[in-house]
């Protein structure tokens, strides 16, 4: 009977985390590609075709679309390969994974409770608190953001799997435990942390380490650091000599007030918290410093008479640390899907409250009430603040109002005011963002183009010359410099910057059609025509490219080569100028 009581209670517990989690992340379906998403999905050559597989596995995550990211995090680009493959560019299949892999997650956690404790209803309460809180909405509702529940799920499969494994000596259990682990390494780096959360759970549990099945873990750990150091040259993003601990230090002890601020009151969220630097005496350090010490101290003294809060509290911050400002990211000092593993502590404490009240008999029904309401709660601000991410323009602009001087979210509006044609305020956000960032080639580059797209190419060439003094080996700088003195007529200026382009690299297909374009104005054919085969080197499938040798090869009365790329620009879907089709269908007959 007791069994079959425990089963009903897990099924309706499992039925619930499925309700919350749509209830609460359900309107996040509507949502659109945003930010991340654009180039690790949208156009991502790599996620289209499982011949690309080994790929992923071999290079980190921004190379299918030639943006350097410095992330190994293969498990997450095979999920988007699979989401690909089963509904392409819909995005809402991409939604959907997402908040499935955050349901799974919170059963995960409902699992390991409930095996430290054996207490269902503690698991329930935490489980709760965790799928419902909106400080998850970047890691749910932001696609990119899937990393973290990938990983935090193998993380909990693998602790659970070891636990299994200390309580029955099955080395089965072990060997589930590490090919998690390995998953879990594979979807994000900040998962080397759990050898350090296996020591904190022998530590606060008294239970002795099975030495064979941690130290294997430890060994995983360590080959893929060494791999990471060796194969990939990197281990995290990093940009040298970016500052020193003493400078990014006062910044963490500021984050733990933040974090501390959204866990309890949870408004105000938002993405991007800038690269800011804060002194020791700034009152949120301060703040940081008393919260973080007598925290620790207390669960300390407490680690004999409470371990729940011993565990909890040192849960909460150990996997603060992969992102702390002991090692120096280039991106910010705080970010909320920082929390995704970490919030596990915190809602553990809080559930324990909860349950302490629930184990006294008049408390039962209020605690009821309570958690209902506080899930309903944590659900409205999901639900609200997951509507942010589902226009672009909305969550740029939302963003910039937090966070003024953000460079990334300014360059990021900015370019899609320019693709909306609204260029006066695009331009406005470039010179912005270029008083803000002087050395920003890229800013200068973006400028320069929305120039040129309004059709002022003369304005345009300052900003690109200035890109180029920035960084002289910006071949996309000298190609959009080519395009504006084609634009202008200066066809043998574009040629030289054409060329330029080509020879920082190789590979760039649309630069070399623009030279083969600019050959064409100059009537010089046949280099126009070795400038339209090398694009086609690179890529065979360049429609406008085949449009344009066959236009080269009409010219030099070469009609069955015109032809022959005339009809592959066809069948490619490129709409040919008409008076072309007309001459070739005269030559067919």
């Amino acid at each position: 009977m007791n069994s079959i009581i425990n089963k009903n209670r897990v099924l309706i517990s499992v039925t619930l985390m499925v309700i919350l989690g749509f209830a609460a992340y359900g309107n996040s379906l509507k949502g659109k590609f945003i930010w991340d998403d654009e180039y690790l999905i949208r156009d991502n050559p790599y996620i289209r075709t499982w011949s690309c597989l080994p790929k992923l596995f071999t290079e980190d995550i921004g190379t299918g679309p030639v943006v350097g990211h410095f992330l190994y995090r293969p498990l997450q680009m095979v999920t988007y390969m699979a989401d690909y493959s089963l509904w392409r560019l819909d995005v809402r299949g991409y939604h959907f994974t997402n908040i499935l892999l955050h349901i799974l997650t919170a059963l995960a956690i409902y699992w390991l409770v409930n095996i430290l404790y054996d207490d269902r209803t503690l698991s329930l309460f935490t489980s709760v608190l965790f799928i419902t809180h909106p400080i998850h909405v970047e890691a749910v509702t932001y696609i990119s953001g899937r990393a973290d529940s990938l990983a935090l799920l193998f993380m909990l499969i693998s602790f659970i799997f070891y636990i299994k494994c200390i309580n029955t000596g099955n080395p089965v259990f072990c060997a589930f435990a590490l090919l998690s682990y390995v998953a879990a390494l594979l979807s994000r780096e900040s998962s080397l942390i759990l050898p350090a959360l296996l020591l904190l759970y022998h530590y606060t549990f008294r239970k002795r380490p099975s030495f064979k099945c941690f130290l294997s873990v430890f060994g995983i750990a360590l080959v893929y650091i060494l791999f990471r150091l060796t194969v990939l040259k990197y281990l995290l993003p990093h940009l040298p000599g970016y500052s020193s601990l003493f400078e990014r230090l006062p910044g963490f002890f500021v984050a733990i007030t933040n974090y501390i601020r959204l866990m309890l009151l949870p408004v105000n969220l938002h993405m991007e918290y800038g690269n800011r630097f804060f002194d020791f005496s700034d009152p949120k350090a301060i703040a940081g410093v008393l919260i973080l010490f007598s925290l620790l101290g207390y669960a300390f003294r407490k680690r004999n008479s409470n371990r729940l809060l011993f565990f909890s509290v040192y849960w909460f911050f150990v996997t603060l640390l992969p992102v702390s400002c002991i090692y120096p990211f280039p991106m910010a000092y705080m970010a909320e899907h920082w929390l995704y593993v970490p919030s596990i502590g915190f809602f553990l404490l809080v559930a324990y409250g909860l349950r302490r009240l629930y184990g006294i008999k008049v408390f039962k029904v209020p605690v009821i009430v309570f958690m209902i309401s506080l899930a309903a709660f944590y659900s409205f601000l999901t639900h609200r603040y997951n509507e942010y991410w589902r226009e672009p323009i909305k969550f740029y602009e939302r963003t910039l109002r937090h966070v003024p001087d953000s460079i990334r979210t300014l360059g990021t509006l900015a370019n899609r005011y320019r693709d909306m044609g609204k260029h006066d305020e695009a331009v406005a956000l470039y010179e912005k963002l270029i008083k803000l960032n002087p050395n920003s080639a890229k800013a200068y580059n973006n400028l320069g183009v929305t120039y040129s797209v309004q059709g002022k190419y003369r304005e345009s060439i300052t900003p690109f010359k200035k890109a180029l003094e920035i960084d002289p080996f910006y071949a996309k700088a000298y190609n959009n410099l080519g395009s504006a003195y084609k634009g202008l007529g200066e066809y043998r200026e574009a040629v030289a910057a054409f060329k330029k382009a080509v020879e920082i690299d190789p590979f760039y297909a649309k630069a070399y059609n623009n030279l083969g374009s600019a050959y064409g104005y100059l009537k010089e054919y046949d280099e126009a025509i070795t400038a339209f085969k090398e694009a086609l080197n690179i890529e065979p499938n360049y429609p406008v490219v085949h449009n344009n040798l066959a236009l080269a090869y009409y010219k030099k009365e070469q009609y069955h080569l015109a032809i022959e790329h005339c009809d592959m620009a066809v069948n490619l879907g490129y709409e040919v100028h008409p008076e072309l089709l007309k001459l070739l269908e005269q030559y067919r007959k």
